[in-house]
């Protein structure tokens, strides 16, 4: 069974992910974190993303103040979707297309859902718009190796 240290070690790294300066580079456990995450979504969505590129929320988050309408709508799907979240499950990673106009965003929960939402941007109102979420069971994070089970 699982133990609480378990749960801890995943909020830690979703909280520190959220939170680190987003001038930083990723860090090799981030980006491996990130792109095994990635890959569970291509499987399980059959999701093409060569012309989809990580966007780094986190420069919203630390620009609030001086944020156009589009990136303001960015960050409120994030912050939306964050508040719906457990405690321990993983921060949302955004992908958006090289022409800016379509994206996704990949939420993924402890128990291995992996909840995919698909972004459209909105021409005529200048900002980012979710048009559909679709959730599909993937592998759990243990099952990744992302995390130790302890027995």
């Amino acid at each position: 069974m699982k133990k609480i240290s378990l749960f801890f070690t995943l909020a830690v790294f979703s909280f520190s992910f959220l939170l680190t300066n987003a001038q930083a580079k990723l860090t090799s456990e981030e980006e491996t974190f990130i792109k095994t995450i990635t890959k569970d979504f291509v499987n399980t969505h059959s999701l093409d993303l060569n012309d989809y590129s990580l966007f780094d929320i986190r420069e919203l988050h630390k620009n609030k103040e001086n944020l156009q309408v589009k990136e303001k709508s960015l960050l409120n799907i994030s912050i939306d979707i964050t508040k719906n979240q457990g405690f321990v499950d993983c921060s949302p990673l955004f992908y958006i297309n090289k022409s800016k106009s379509k994206g996704y965003v990949l939420e993924k929960k402890l128990s291995g859902m992996n909840n995919l939402y698909t972004l459209s941007f909105d021409e005529t109102k200048k900002s980012w718009i979710v048009i559909n979420k679709n959730n599909i069971m993937g592998t759990d994070l243990v099952n990744l190796g992302l995390l130790k089970e302890r027995e």
